[in-house]
């Protein structure tokens, strides 16, 4: 009257999960005649065409000027290799 049935469950194999990075840095030379500033993730950079100014509030880095004015650095900590991506593109 009864009837049972097994049911076998595959299971796959545990996947490479993907390794945070603890900090990755990035420079960004400036050249010259061009001053470049830095207030809590806006960057206003103002040359001989203009200016520029552009919000990175959205993206979880670190920016700030280094080396007298002469260069940009931006960082971020524990990302994986998407996250870096945008660390490239800023």
């Amino acid at each position: 009257w009864l009837k049972s049935e097994v049911v076998l469950i595959s299971r796959t194999p545990p996947q490479i999960l993907a390794m945070k990075t603890l900090v990755q840095e990035e420079s960004i030379p400036v050249p010259k005649g061009i001053k470049i500033s830095i207030k809590s993730k806006i960057v206003e950079v103002s040359g001989k065409h203009g200016t520029l100014k552009r919000d990175f509030k959205h993206l979880p880095i670190e920016l700030h000027l280094a080396n007298s004015g002469h260069e940009v650095r931006a960082k971020m900590y524990f990302a994986k290799s998407k996250q870096l991506s945008m660390l490239r593109s800023v």
